[in-house]
């Protein structure tokens, strides 16, 4: 069908009409004629059909309501009465995206799928949701905040899914320091408040202003919505408009953000953070924001993000090696906050330094930034940050979620009042900037205006404090004791009897006719011809590369992998740190600052990881893997070879000044995120009971491996000569023909140019005799508790399900789901009031952990996990529900991934033994699973339950509180 600018099509004026060849598509922007909301689509041939509904929600405090809401609508509305519809949709979809999203200003409900029955069935789902939800008051009080009291003798207490999830999110000082940043250089303004909601402010929310909240905000005028892929057009605005829109007679004023004033001089704020530690040495952060200009300055906005990269983050920037150097911190950083706010914002911090510091740091930031004007800025570390911000641009065509990634930056433009098409494409925005940047000095002059010449500064200073978290926990209990003490006895009974009365609604499943209102495909819809990419191995300059062949927009995504089992086993828990070094140290031609210009120039990334794989034919026996992953354009591909060749053959350990930072940094930002973000630690110290992967994994990436480098890091001047030692011998044990492994995903013409330039990587490596190292043996307790700073835990339980994986079928995906999606989600989410709870498994090895995440719960989560068995054994789902699990196990196995994932899960499969005949067979298990095969899998768990191995990270208060869960307990 032909659209018309000007003419009206079910409800909606085209406005402009354009081909981006860009990004292959046609482009739309529609007004509504009534409401004057606008609706953008972006065409073409994707089958990943993508749908967003947005709106903009304007917070005046820190309630969360915006946040609250976003959780709220999504458990029921008018036309689907289902309890969770969310959840119940995420059981049992298609959806390669299914999510809901609060942002500063906004509040989004994004969805794709490659199903078009599917993408109209949720399309409605999500329309009506969010125009006709039911918002009942115990979906206020679940998702939102709730006194909660089970019997006279417990302790009234707060619970609440975004109580918990803000709990956990305010345990990390790096969200402190964006709070005070944005309330700092924008006071009075939207961006002051929390939208996600401020813990000691959140219970301040009544009912009543939840769903005047929703009232304000959720009228079509003040929304957008956005269209992508290759559904028709004339369809999607005619099921919009007749469905919904149609009902609304009359448009609303859209909700506008407030600006706020912009500080005329520098503003200072000091605050703290809870640690759980006596020793508060070189603990504080010190960060500068600094207001830039509007998110409508797209070129300057574009600037920035190089700018940023060569200030903050490239190794070779003279700002970041004079503040690193001068010993004032363990790390500087920082990054460019370009679609956040209205207004946007540079950020730079310091980690691991002290409060003393901040004249200094800030004397030798304007110092720093003034030379770099006065001489101008390094002609190649200028090229190499264009040419790395270039390369993303052009890998965003082989993304998997392009649509939700294009929708984004439409959205930004939109909804501050600028052209959305003008933000889909780049190519002359980029020629322009390389232009400017290389011949007219145009970062040095932003860099004046805004970054040395502007007074709307912030300092944040914020220092480690171990009273903190009971000075909050006191304020929040006396503000509970105070709620109570002036209750009646009345109202007191009133909070009992309304805690029972939402556990028991809580508890109470959907029924089969409401579940049936749920439009849901059928298993007629699935499929078992999928599309199975596997790798080809080919043999190239004597050696076996794993290739595969993938429209990868000309990018190449090389794979060089070695088997660590060679290196002893005493140095494996500082492999990690090891892989960081060299990646970033240079060689004994190119000093660190040389070699990171080189990797920005002719490289996408130089990365590295660490990786266990486990043969489907051999069960426990494990192959742990070091690969070195690097991505290029194809002019650049000789180069790049050429550098990792000269990485391997060349590596230097000479700059121990330098190694000796990096050591500190990573220490730094470890302890920072095992503080805010533990998760995986219980969670690998639960793995390595039950395989050699299990060790590997806990050796290299566990709380073994943070406990070795905080040892090196506290200790380094000691331990230097040993670690010095170590990292040459690794590297000699390491960078070794006979345990290399090699993997290429490309397109046909980077691969036969691969395999004419790949050969001096195998010209760089040596060719030492392998002599295979044991497995780690591990000391471990058999329950385990780490205690942090955090609000909240997150609490782990598993044990191997299958030996060997013998006995894993599809069936038992199937019920994986079921116990996912369903019984963890309501009982340690909806009950718990946890922000969330998983199930990590591997099929080959049949190990299962049970992960929870925010938690404010220890007992009653791991009482949960210990129910499995019993709700297995009399789990009868009617065919509603069954079909509807298998639909979502179906989707989980083929999974939408871009070209770059594809080629890595095909290689990672190969390593593992899966073959396509073994995931052929899954899937005809799934599709014909029947419920009495869910019950065959209780024995199972009743074994496993009865052997498994428990560990916990968090609040030590929650954890000690039960204690007999446990043998031992460090602090971390």
């Amino acid at each position: 069908m032909t659209f018309t600018q000007g003419k009206t099509y079910s409800g909606f004026t085209l406005k402009v009409h354009k081909y981006i060849k860009e990004i292959g598509s046609d482009v739309y922007l529609f007004e509504h004629e009534l409401l004057q909301c606008p609706l953008l689509a972006i065409k073409n041939n994707d089958s990943n059909k993508t749908f967003s509904a947005a709106f903009n929600t304007i917070p005046t405090d820190s309630t969360g309501v915006a946040h609250i809401l976003e959780h709220s609508v999504l458990m029921g509305s008018k036309k689907y009465p289902i309890k969770d519809v969310f959840g119940e949709i995420n059981k049992g979809g298609l959806t390669t995206f299914l999510n809901a999203m609060t942002g500063g200003d906004t509040t989004y409900y994004p969805f794709a799928t490659r199903n078009l029955k599917e993408y109209y069935n949720i399309m409605d789902v999500y329309c009506d949701v969010v125009f006709n939800p039911l918002l009942e008051r115990s979906t206020f009080e679940q998702e939102g905040w709730h006194f909660h009291q089970e019997t006279k003798e417990s302790k009234l207490e707060y619970q609440g899914v975004v109580y918990n999830e803000m709990k956990g999110a305010f345990s990390d000082p790096i969200r402190f320091i964006f709070h005070h940043v944005y309330a700092g250089l924008m006071p009075g303004s939207t961006y002051a408040h929390e939208s996600g909601g401020d813990p000691k402010n959140i219970p301040d929310l009544s009912y009543e202003e939840f769903c005047t909240f929703h009232k304000d905000h959720y009228h079509p005028s003040n929304g957008m919505f956005f269209l992508y892929g290759d559904a028709k057009l004339e369809e999607e605005l005619e099921f919009l408009q007749s469905r919904f829109l149609a009902a609304y007679k009359t448009s609303v004023p859209r909700a506008t953000i407030t600006e706020g004033t912009r500080p005329t001089e520098p503003v200072f704020i000091s605050d703290s953070y809870s640690v759980d530690s006596d020793d508060l040495t070189e603990k504080t952060f010190l960060a500068v924001g600094t207001n830039i200009s509007t998110v409508v300055e797209r070129e300057e906005n574009t600037a920035f993000q190089i700018i940023a990269n060569i200030l903050f983050n490239s190794d070779a920037s003279p700002l970041k090696n004079s503040i690193v150097s001068s010993g004032l911190c363990k790390d500087f950083g920082g990054l460019y906050l370009a679609t956040s706010s209205y207004r946007t914002i540079m950020l730079t911090y310091l980690v691991g330094s002290e409060a003393k510091h901040r004249d200094t740091f800030l004397k030798l930031y304007n110092d720093s930034l003034s030379e770099m004007v006065r001489n101008g800025l390094d002609p190649e570390l200028v090229l190499s940050e264009l040419n790395k911000f270039e390369f993303s641009f052009r890998e965003e065509s082989s993304k998997a979620q392009r649509g939700l990634d294009l929708i984004g930056k439409a959205m930004t433009a939109l909804k501050y009042g600028t052209d959305p098409l003008e933000y889909l494409s780049s190519e002359k925005l980029i020629t322009s900037l390389r232009h400017k940047a290389l011949n007219e000095g145009y970062f040095e002059k932003l860099i004046k205006k805004y970054l040395l010449d502007n007074p709307s500064r912030v300092t944040v200073t914020l220092t480690p404090d171990p009273n903190k978290q009971a000075e909050t926990q006191k304020v929040e209990q006396d503000r509970l004791t105070q709620a109570n003490d002036s209750a009646s006895p009345e109202t007191r009974q009133q909070r009992i009897t309304r805690t029972q009365e939402l556990k028991a609604e809580q508890l109470e499943p959907n029924d089969a006719e409401t579940l049936s209102l749920l439009p849901q495909l059928s298993l007629s819809d699935l499929t078992t011809n999928i599309d199975i990419h596997s790798v080809e191995p080919t043999e190239m300059f004597n050696q076996q590369v794993l290739i595969s062949e993938l429209p990868t927009n000309h990018i190449s995504y090389i794979d060089i992998g070695f088997d660590i089992s060679t290196i002893p086993v005493s140095d494996l828990p500082l492999l990690d740190i090891f892989g960081t070094i060299i990646t970033e140290i240079g060689t004994k031609r190119l000093n660190y600052q040389q070699f990171a210009k080189e990797v920005a120039t002719c490289t996408g990334s130089l990365s590295y990881s660490l990786t266990s794989y486990t043969k489907k034919e051999t069960g426990a026996t494990s192959q742990p893997v070091f690969w070195i992953h690097l991505k290029c354009l194809p002019d650049y591909l000789e180069r790049s070879m050429a550098l990792i060749a000269e990485l391997f053959s060349s590596v230097s350990f000479a700059d121990s000044g330098r190694i000796k930072e990096i050591v500190a940094r990573e220490y730094a930002w470890a302890e920072h995120s095992v503080q805010s973000e533990g998760y995986s630690l219980p969670t690998s110290r639960v793995f390595a009971h039950l395989s050699d992967g299990g060790k590997y994994n806990e050796v290299f990436s566990g709380v073994t491996a943070y406990l070795a480098l905080k040892d090196l890091a506290l200790n380094y001047d000691k331990k230097e000569d040993h670690f010095l030692h170590s990292l040459k011998e690794t590297a000699t044990l390491l960078f070794n023909k006979k345990n290399l492994i090699l993997s290429n995903t490309a397109d046909r013409r980077e691969l036969d140019l691969f395999a004419k330039t790949g050969n001096c990587i195998m010209d760089s490596l040596g060719e030492l005799d392998i002599t295979p190292n044991a497995v780690p043996v591990l000391n471990i307790k058999k329950h385990e508790a780490f205690i942090t700073a955090a609000e909240v835990v997150f609490a782990v339980q598993g044990g191997n399900l299958f030996k060997d994986g013998c006995g894993y079928n599809g069936h038992f995906e199937v019920l994986k789901t079921y116990l996912s999606r369903d019984y963890l989600w309501n009982t340690v989410r909806q009950m718990g009031g946890a922000y969330g709870c998983f199930i990590q498994f591997g099929q080959l090895s049949g190990n299962l952990a049970f992960v929870s995440y925010r938690d404010p719960q220890v007992k009653k989560t791991y009482d949960a996990y210990n129910e499995v068995p019993q709700i297995v054994a009399k789990l009868d789902l009617h065919e509603k529900v069954m079909q509807q699990l298998i639909t979502g196990t179906y989707g989980t196995f083929d999974p939408l991934l871009s070209t770059a994932a594809k080629g890595a899960t095909a290689r990672n499969e190969y390593l593992n033994g899966i073959t396509p005949q073994f995931k052929q067979q899954r899937l005809e298990e799934i599709i014909a699973t029947k419920p009495e095969d869910l019950r065959t899998f209780a024995d199972s768990f009743a074994a496993m339950t009865e052997n498994s191995y428990r560990s916990i990270i968090g609040n030590r208060k929650k954890i000690e509180h039960d204690s007999e869960l446990f043998e031992s307990f460090t602090t971390l």
